[in-house]
């Protein structure tokens, strides 16, 4: 899936990327930031809209990417891939495709 060429690695600290967040939430579980840098503008040939990511205790362990929906050839899928749970979806309501990874069994669940 070629997630281990995106610069987010599951357990990194935020101060890998302190400078480029935007805070989307906060509570007690986790805290929820939008990555602002730009300079992931495709991934996988997809044009990236939203990158958030999601850290407890300052250790980032979801990261969620929001892609132009292009010719998939799925609508939902899930793998594991070296410890990682990875997860897409096509969002029919905004048209976008939303990448999920963090450590296997770990999911987080989206409302």
């Amino acid at each position: 899936m070629e997630i281990n060429k995106l610069p987010f690695k599951i357990g990194m600290h935020y101060e890998n990327w302190e400078l480029d967040l935007i805070v989307e939430e906060l509570c007690s579980q986790y805290e929820l930031y939008r990555y602002v840098k730009g300079d992931i503008v495709t991934f996988k040939n997809y044009e990236v809209t939203d990158i958030f990511l999601y850290f407890s205790f300052d250790v980032l362990f979801q990261v969620e990417l929001f892609m132009e929906q292009g010719d998939l050839p799925f609508v939902e899928f899930h793998e594991v891939e070296n410890g990682l749970s990875i997860g897409a979806v096509k969002l029919p309501e905004s048209g976008l495709i939303q990448l999920t990874y963090n450590q296997d069994k770990i999911w987080r669940d989206m409302l």
